[in-house]
């Protein structure tokens, strides 16, 4: 009896050694995971290539007596919304609040980058969302329903439309010392969201490369440092994933990254 427990046990390991080695051999599909978080996505700005109306805007809002233009409202607060033409807002109506970008040239991150992002467009950051409330002849309410930054006076509010999140496949890393390719498209990160100088994975950055360009949400970007030496080639600093499209740019997310990335680095689409 014991030398049949022993034969079954023999057999039993050996059956599951097979399986084992059965399962280790089938391909593992690659990971597909979103490439941002939903605040990333909603708050990461834009620089658009054509004009933003300005005619519905944010006057105020609840416990503002003295009406403060410092006065700020975070979500879940009420807000006073306003029209310079013979726009009309609608209870239920959802808005995006933004407000120009100043901050993105507090500091020059490399040489013509002031002139480079003019050239793009207008930089916007994104403050938040709102949904009008109540609307009447002595005015229009709203309530902050998200907020990136806390929604100011002055805020510009343009129509709300959700952002997709475009999926990306995790693939494994790219060769560090890639050659580049020259029939690929090739573009710079023009500045990153509140001008950081030095950004890595999950940062936000803008590319000049859009529409015009053939790019869309889900494009994919090696990042790399171009030295201007003989003799050394091209090193990869990271990945990135591009969100949404404008007209001459793009906002991008460093999915990964091997060291500091910064404006003014090169990229080149996958």
């Amino acid at each position: 009896m014991h030398r049949i427990i022993i034969s079954l046990a023999v057999v039993f390991l050996a059956a599951s050694a097979v399986t084992a080695r059965a399962q280790s051999a089938q391909p593992t599909s690659p990971r597909t995971a979103p490439a941002a978080t939903r605040s990333q996505a909603d708050c990461g700005g834009f620089i658009s290539g054509s004009a933003v109306s300005r005619d519905l805007f944010v006057v105020g809002g609840e416990d503002d007596d003295t009406h403060s233009v410092v006065r700020q409202f975070h979500t879940g607060n009420s807000v006073y919304l306003a029209s310079r033409g013979k726009q009309e807002y609608a209870v239920g109506t959802e808005y995006s609040v933004i407000r120009p970008a100043k901050d993105i040239f507090g500091t020059v991150r490399y040489s013509g980058q002031t002139g480079e992002i003019n050239r793009l467009g207008t930089p916007f950051e994104d403050v938040g969302r709102v949904r009008v409330t109540h609307v009447s002849s002595e005015g229009t309410v709203a309530q902050v329903t998200f907020a990136c930054i806390p929604v100011a006076f002055g805020d510009i509010l343009v129509p709300y439309f959700p952002r997709p999140i475009p999926q990306y496949t995790m693939n494994p890393r790219v060769d560090r010392f890639t050659p580049t390719d020259e029939k690929k498209t090739h573009g710079f990160i023009v500045a990153a969201t509140n001008n950081y100088g030095v950004v890595g994975k999950g940062n936000i950055v803008y590319l000049n490369l859009g529409e015009s360009n053939g790019i869309a949400p889900g494009s994919r970007m090696r990042i790399y440092k171009e030295l201007a030496q003989a003799s050394i080639p091209p090193e990869t600093l990271g990945e990135a994933i591009v969100l949404s499209v404008h007209e001459n740019s793009c906002v991008a997310i460093i999915v990964d990254s091997f060291r500091e990335i910064s404006a003014g680095d090169r990229v080149e689409e996958e």
